[in-house]
């Protein structure tokens, strides 16, 4: 989608709340606090009425845009703008090109990035799997525990990789020409390793592919394993982990170049959004219809520039289904 099209068909308050409403109700609405299809609008307004359980509601109840003050044209703008900036884009730059304050457009890109959360993938096929180390070096002492790690710009450390100091790892699952799924995991163990593998992969239909990292030795007992030695060789044809290597420099360089440094607390829904593009790479002119079908599916995961929850928990956990109540 251009920009010219996008002030077409987003350009005011009341179009974009004609889009929300269809696309969240299909021309069917109910009320998003007791599922009853009892209701009426309130006139000249944005407002619906349940004659049910008598309470007023907007389409933007139980989703990212809940409680905000932005315009809607200008919200989505914003998310129009972080989805085509494949390397990522900063809260900063966002300010300066939609004219909102730096603080409005930070909040606006997480709960954004609320939407991109997807946890509920299933890998399977021929799979990589690899693990990668966040950070640089600390340029001076923090007072927060929390901020330990200076993820992004800084000073190249002493040590790279594994076992490096003052760095967050993570790891990364992908589907040769597939979709990624990336988690933070502090303690790179066999057992939290096979877990996840456990959890992310179907391991009756899957091929995996690692490095000769020592905590996939266990892989063997779960699935067919395949272990490419670096030491010896960097692979060949289908045996690599090449795949996986290149989301990390895109997700990587994208840190770098974009937004210099993030925190630690704050790196879960950066993954998620890198992720997110990933797999959705391939969508191109339904990338933002795509992005506004999660957007009024999804609950903002933040209130008043604070998660609702730790970060790690919220990103990682498993959606629960909604009750619906009859």
């Amino acid at each position: 989608m251009s920009i010219n099209l996008l002030n077409k068909d987003f350009g005011t308050q009341d179009k974009c709340i004609a889009y929300l409403e269809k696309l969240r109700w299909d021309k069917k609405p109910k009320c998003v606090f007791c599922e009853s299809t009892n209701v009426k609008k309130r006139p000249k307004t944005m407002r619906w009425h349940c004659n049910t359980c008598k309470k007023d509601y907007s389409v933007m109840v139980g989703t990212i845009f809940e409680g905000t003050r932005l315009e809607l044209p200008t919200f989505i703008q914003i998310m129009f703008l972080m989805i085509n900036a494949k390397m990522g884009i900063s809260a900063s730059e966002i300010a300066r090109n939609t004219g909102v304050k730096y603080q409005t457009a930070w909040m606006c890109c997480h709960k954004i990035r609320c939407a991109m959360i997807n946890n509920e993938l299933r890998l399977e096929g021929l799979v990589e799997f690899d693990e990668a180390y966040i950070g640089g070096k600390k340029r001076k002492p923090k007072k927060s525990e929390e901020n330990n790690a200076n993820l992004g710009g800084g000073s190249v450390t002493t040590k790279r990789g594994r076992g490096a100091p003052n760095k967050v790892p993570i790891v990364g699952v992908v589907e040769k020409k597939g979709k990624v799924y990336v988690k933070i995991i502090e303690k790179l163990t066999s057992r939290n390793l096979l877990a996840l593998l456990k959890s992310k992969v179907n391991t009756e239909e899957s091929i995996v592919f690692t490095d000769g990292f020592k905590g996939y030795t266990h892989f063997d007992e779960v699935v067919e394993h395949i272990t490419i030695k670096h030491s010896e060789s960097y692979g060949k044809g289908v045996k690599t982990v090449n795949t996986i290597e290149g989301f990390w420099s895109i997700l990587k360089n994208g840190i770098k170049g974009s937004y210099r440094a993030i925190s630690k607390k704050y790196l879960p829904f950066y993954l998620a959004e890198f992720s997110y593009k990933y797999n959705s790479r391939h969508l191109r002119k339904d990338a933002l219809a795509e992005m506004l079908k999660n957007a009024v599916k999804d609950e903002s995961c933040l209130l008043n520039y604070k998660p609702k929850g730790n970060p790690k928990e919220i990103v990682y956990r498993q959606k629960k289904q909604k009750k619906v109540v009859s």
